[in-house]
């Protein structure tokens, strides 16, 4: 693949689905998301986050060979189900002539395969994917008129989509504008919420409110909000008007995490007005959906970006890097980052690690901790501890960072706090670990290769605790990271 300008965009699932059922769902009090957003999507959950697995939320999405994503409004099939299957069922299949017919396709060949496994008795068990044509039914229920004419708006002055208006919704900011407050919406337009996050972060006197008065009744108000094109500023204005569903007041687009406040969606509409020339004050902002996330640093602040492949870097060269725009942890200049265009593309498997591909994150920072390892060698000469039965692994203390292959050879309960004077450690290994940010406000990373607690970092002037795994924010170890990811660029 060609490597130049990164290309990104996959909506936030959460505000996809509620465009799909058309009402707010208050993800906070979900007791499981991943099932809600199965039946919303119906999708396996740990197929949403990659296109290679026909994910709904990449619906649009057409990628070159050079990497470069294509959007294009999906041409769905009108037919139904029973158009498909007919008067036969799939339960009734007893031969593969009638499989291919009940998948609806004219080939054998045509009909993917998902697992093949040994069953008993030499018999073959195998999981099918859904064929092309019924995956299509099933996005057309997903995906009615209303959502497309919605999401893939036509280019004419103004837009005006069927049950939403332009309302004022609340203030421009109530305090600051803080890394937290971008929650990306329905449009795959990361790239830019990452970037306003991650400036937001490292720099925070670069978001402001310049406003002016059009009108004597203390409401009317036109923000100007200034970007850059190669370097030279570019003014645009926009009311505080942003679009709302009707009835609920809520917004499908992006919004801040704080309610009441406004200036994630009105840079979102500024953008769009800049990037779509529009001349109005109702830009398409589906429009906008797929960019560059260094690019869109570099148009919010004005300063020069640079790209860094992770083809061409090592994970230390990354981690050096991040380090060297950063004090004390915390970054000072924006940094964003981006994922492959598939799971295939980069050779890991993103349902692992809730990690999404095709996507844009903000990097806020590095960190590192010491994980601490029992010396198993010189446990021996402490045989005469008395043995505690157990029939669990040991749950280790929280000193202890113990790996599997520890646990395994485990003989004694060594969280008895009695014991660990007794118990000898071989020593300390540092790892470090980069903090992101996922601008969909949910959905961080996870597993083996992060960790919890808290990342503190001091923000200017004054130590910030910022919880991991919540709020889109995650620590990934830094090989990790330079393995999901494909890249990241900084702004300086």
């Amino acid at each position: 693949m060609i490597q130049n300008i990164p290309h990104t965009g996959v909506p936030s699932p959460y505000a996809l689905a509620e465009l799909i059922v058309r009402r707010k769902i208050d993800w906070q009090s979900v007791p499981n998301r991943p099932a809600l957003l199965e039946e919303i999507f119906q999708t396996p959950y740990e197929d949403l986050f990659d296109p290679d697995n026909g994910s709904p939320l990449y619906i649009d999405q057409k990628r070159n060979k050079e990497g470069k994503v294509s959007r294009i409004q999906p041409q769905l099939s009108q037919s139904t189900v029973s158009d498909i299957y007919g008067k036969k069922k799939r339960e009734s299949v007893s031969n593969l002539a009638e499989l291919v017919a009940a998948f609806g396709d004219q080939q054998l060949a045509d009909i993917p395969v998902r697992a093949v496994a040994a069953g008993r008795f030499g018999r073959i068990v195998l999981e099918l994917e859904e064929s092309k044509l019924a995956r299509e039914v099933r996005l057309s229920n997903l995906f009615d008129k209303e959502l497309i004419d919605i999401l893939y708006p036509k280019f004419h002055l103004g837009y005006h989509p069927d049950n939403m208006s332009w309302t004022d919704t609340g203030r421009f900011y109530n305090e600051a504008a803080e890394f937290f407050d971008p929650i990306q919406g329905a449009v795959g337009d990361c790239y830019l919420i990452a970037a306003l996050s991650s400036v937001a972060w490292s720099r925070p006197f670069t978001i402001t409110d310049a406003a002016r008065a059009t009108g004597s009744d203390n409401e009317s108000f036109k923000h100007r909000i200034t970007f850059y094109n190669n370097g030279q500023p570019q003014n645009i204005e926009v009311t505080d008007k942003i679009l709302t569903r009707n009835g609920s007041g809520s917004t499908a687009f992006c919004s801040s995490k704080e309610s009441g406040e406004t200036w994630p969606a009105i840079y979102e509409k500024a953008y769009a007005k800049m990037r779509l020339g529009e001349v109005s004050d109702y830009p398409s902002i589906p429009n906008i959906a797929g960019g560059d996330p260094v690019g869109a640093s570099a148009q919010l602040t004005g300063l020069s970006p640079t790209y860094m492949w992770h083809s061409n870097f090592t994970a230390a060269q990354v981690l050096a890097t991040v380090q060297s725009h950063s004090l004390n942890g915390r970054t000072t200049s924006p940094i964003t980052a981006w994922t492959h265009g598939s799971g295939a593309e980069g050779d890991v498997a993103y349902h692992d690690a809730n990690i999404v591909a095709g996507h844009a994150y903000s990097i806020l920072g590095s960190m590192r901790r010491y994980e601490f390892r029992l010396d198993r060698v010189n446990i021996s000469s402490h045989l005469t501890l008395p043995e505690i039965p157990i029939t669990v692994p040991p749950i280790p203390h929280p000193l202890f960072a113990l790996a599997d292959r520890d646990v395994a050879y485990a003989k004694y309960d060594y969280s008895r706090s009695d014991l660990l004077d007794l118990i000898p450690v071989k020593g300390a290994t540092p790892v470090d670990y980069l903090i992101v940010r996922n601008p969909w406000g949910y959905f961080e990373g996870s597993g083996p290769s992060t960790t919890t607690g808290n990342y503190q970092a001091r923000d200017v002037d004054w130590l910030r605790t910022i919880p991991l795994g919540s709020d889109g924010v995650f620590a990934i170890e830094v090989n990790a990271f330079h393995r999901y990811f494909a890249g990241m660029g900084f702004v300086s």
